[in-house]
């Protein structure tokens, strides 16, 4: 039975192989995931046993440094090394008694391949290990051009004092006495340590994971490894090598592709010597049951997936049932069962439910459009036999009638065009009928962007839970629809003229959203409805001339301030008062504005444009927007009249500052009667340009010459001060100290100082 439904049912097949994949992938990740994370652990927890071990090795620098500095001090607290040193003559005896004194040391320090002592002076060296100082002139050489400090490290190869074929791998220490005392510049000591000592230091912290422990210097040259062969060799092209000598961090480890392998890179870095200890051990190294833990996880997950195809089967049975009873049920699988054809049961159930859903909606469709039809027949013109129709349902005896019109949903004025906006109509008429309809609502889309309602009511006022309702309502469309309506809702009526009028006053309720905004729930009154004119409204002439004179001086933040001010005082007059006084107010901005324009004609087309645009506003706030980006724009092509003028007279101001810096009595006052304009508007008008004070700028102006003056001139400060117009030689110290940190004469000297070393 299993097997003919795999092959026969296409939904029980699918089910079957879901179930299998997904257990399959299920087992797949968790072994996977489980193998990383147990690798990922290893490789953490070897990396910081090596960092450990590193951190270890990394005291053998210090170990180092000690034991050179202790020889370097024996050596030069022994009278015979110091004459020596010293010593401008060539006595054999003398460097017979040297050369057993070294030897002597040398015995002291196992870890010492050899010590050789130079003199500059007689160009002699003597080396423990006979080492002549031809086999040495490249090192002595290199001796003689530093003496920057006292300490220096060369990793070298040096020739074998027998033979001039063999060399050795040596660490040399160079100690420079002359550094700290009066002994001769050109003397040193030379203390050359075997590199397989030192790997025989730090290897005895080596572990079994470590493939490779070796370390650099900070120019990235190997100074011993625990291959021989890589002595001296310069790896600090690698990029695992840059990453460690660029971090900031004294030790760490990480995993790195070396050599095409994955390996785990550990470093720690020491102070004393600028040594990095690194240790390089391979990724598949770490873990050495490696691939018995994979091949036990891959039977493991073999055994799982074994069980899931059981599994799998007797969930997709169980799960198949509900959708087999289903079939049973309809007549097309009867016919089936004599053929051996595949059957697609979610093929069947679509095509059935779509024949009954296409069915349904027909009739719901016919329904609601005679329900539409009866709505509009009664707001539209009809008769009374509508009405009564109506009020024969038993749902009465008193109907509210309430208006939804739609909010433009991009925020910008007069909403969307027309086909859309119809079928936004359309879609909240349908959604409103479907959610009021078990309270017997009638719902149409009576045009223009408004949606009717009309609701039966039980007493002759409209109750707290239809006005809940519409509010649901309201909330209910934008969350699913993405449409905000406002809503308006009439009077109660009981005959078929009361309906109308109940409506109309619903529909007067939307001019109340020019002032309050969209989205909101107004209520009726007949009162506001009937909008009598107002006796005492009255135009705000005078917020209307400061919002012109804040045009032409560019005050952007007062001008901003003003048109609220000015939206403010109209927001208690009707419509139709706010929108003749709105008109009225580009007319005299029109007038009062344009002629002073350099482009008229662009101003000109802002008003044009603004105006077409009038009677599209929905709301104030919007109106309001409007009026603000229009005055703004103004604002910036009266700007631009003045721009170049401005710009002209701080240049002119400039220039004046620069030619006449020396005059005592230079001010602000005295520059902005140069250009004809008053104090405060030369002082603002220049703060702007330059960003800084008239004060600020005369003054660096003449701390510059000063600053000249000093450098070229061996005047004195005073009469520096006073060439700059400074006389006062006190405040000119003060000046120059905060403006450039040092004081007039601490300059003149580290000028003095600068010009002495560039010669």
């Amino acid at each position: 039975m299993i097997r003919q439904r795999l092959f026969r049912y296409a939904v029980y097949r699918n089910m079957f192989l879901s179930f299998v994949l997904l257990t399959a992938a299920m087992i797949a990740l968790v072994t996977v995931v489980l193998f990383m994370m147990f690798s990922w652990s290893t490789a953490k927890e070897v990396g910081k046993i090596s960092e450990s071990m590193l951190k270890q090795n990394s005291a053998v620098s210090s170990v180092i440094r000690d034991q050179v500095y202790n020889v370097g001090n024996l050596l030069l607290s022994d009278k015979e090394i110091v004459g020596a040193l010293l010593d401008k003559g060539n006595d054999p005896v003398k460097q017979y008694g040297v050369f057993g004194t070294l030897r002597r040391i040398q015995s002291t320090y196992p870890f010492i391949h050899s010590i050789g002592i130079y003199n500059g002076s007689n160009n002699t060296y003597l080396n423990t290990k006979g080492i002549t100082k031809e086999q040495e002139k490249e090192l002595l050489e290199e001796i003689n051009s530093k003496n920057t400090s006292y300490f220096h490290l060369f990793p070298r190869r040096i020739s074998a004092a027998n033979s001039s074929n063999q060399s050795e791998d040596v660490i040399t220490f160079v100690l420079l006495p002359s550094y700290y005392s009066p002994v001769n510049s050109k003397g040193a000591i030379v203390i050359n340590m075997s590199t397989s000592t030192i790997q025989k230091l730090i290897g005895g912290y080596r572990n079994e994971a470590t493939d490779s422990l070796y370390v650099i210097d900070d120019s990235g040259t190997i100074i011993t490894h625990s291959d021989h062969a890589r002595f001296m060799e310069d790896v600090s092209q690698e990029s695992y090598v840059q990453s460690i000598l660029s971090s900031a961090a004294e030790s760490g480890y990480f995993t790195r592709s070396i050599d095409g392998r994955k390996s785990v890179v550990t470093y720690v870095k020491s102070k004393e010597m600028n040594w990095t200890f690194i240790s390089v051990s391979q990724y598949q190294n770490l873990l050495f049951n490696m691939q018995a833990l994979r091949t036990t996880a891959l039977i493991l997950a073999l055994a799982c997936f074994a069980v899931s195809i059981f599994l799998s089967i007797w969930l997709t049975h169980h799960a198949y049932n509900p959708i087999r009873h289903l079939l049973d049920k309809m007549s097309a699988i009867p016919k089936m069962k004599g053929n051996r054809r595949q059957i697609n049961e979610f093929a069947i159930l679509d095509t059935t439910y779509a024949e009954m859903t296409e069915r349904m909606r027909s009739m719901e469709s016919e329904a609601f459009a005679a329900r539409q039809a009866h709505v509009l027949q009664l707001l539209n013109g009809g008769d009374e036999t509508a009405f009564r129709r109506l009020a024969g349902e038993g749902r009465g005896p008193y109907f509210l009638a309430a208006a939804l019109l739609l909010d433009s949903q991009d925020g910008s004025p007069g909403g969307e065009d027309e086909g859309l906006q119809s079928y936004s109509c359309a879609t909240v008429a349908r959604a409103a009928q479907q959610m009021l309809e078990p309270e017997g609502a009638s719902v149409a889309a009576v045009g223009e962007g408004i949606v009717a309602i009309i609701l039966p009511i039980k007493q002759n006022r409209p109750p707290i839970g239809a006005v809940g309702m519409l509010e649901e309502l309201q909330s209910e469309i934008f969350r699913t629809l993405r449409v905000s309506v406002t809503v308006g809702i009439g009077t109660a009526a009981q005959t078929y003229d009361g309906l109308r009028e109940s409506f109309d006053y619903a529909q007067s309720c939307f001019r109340q959203r020019f002032f309050e905004g969209k989205g909101r729930l107004f209520h009726c009154d007949p009162v506001i409805a009937t909008e009598k004119k107002r006796s005492d409204a009255q135009y705000p002439d005078k917020r209307e001339k400061r919002i012109i004179e804040a045009i032409k001086l560019q005050q952007r933040d007062k001008l901003e301030k003003e048109i609220d001010l000015w939206i403010k005082e109209i927001r208690d007059c009707t419509y139709h008062e706010a929108m003749f006084f709105i008109n009225q107010f580009i007319g005299g901005l029109y007038k009062q504005l344009n002629v002073h324009m350099v482009k008229n004609r662009e101003s000109a087309e802002l008003f044009l444009r603004f105006t077409r645009r009038i009677t599209r506003f929905q709301t104030l706030m919007e109106t309001a927007d409007a009026l603000k980006e229009l005055a703004l724009r103004l604002c910036s092509l009266s700007e631009e009249s003045g721009a170049v003028r401005h710009a002209e007279v701080v240049d002119f101001i400039q220039m004046y500052v620069r030619k006449h810096y020396a005059r005592p009595d230079m001010s602000l006052e005295q520059v902005a009667g140069e250009v004809k304009l008053s104090r405060s508007y030369v002082g603002k008008l220049f703060k702007a340009h330059c960003e800084l004070s008239f004060n600020d700028y005369l003054n660096a102006v003449r701390l510059e010459k000063a600053r000249e003056l000093l450098a070229s001139t061996e005047d004195s400060v005073q009469s520096i001060s006073e060439q700059v117009g400074i006389l006062n030689t006190t405040y000119f110290y003060t000046l120059f100290k905060k403006h450039y940190q040092i004081s007039p004469a601490q300059f003149r000297s580290q000028h003095a100082l600068e010009k002495k070393m560039a010669q």
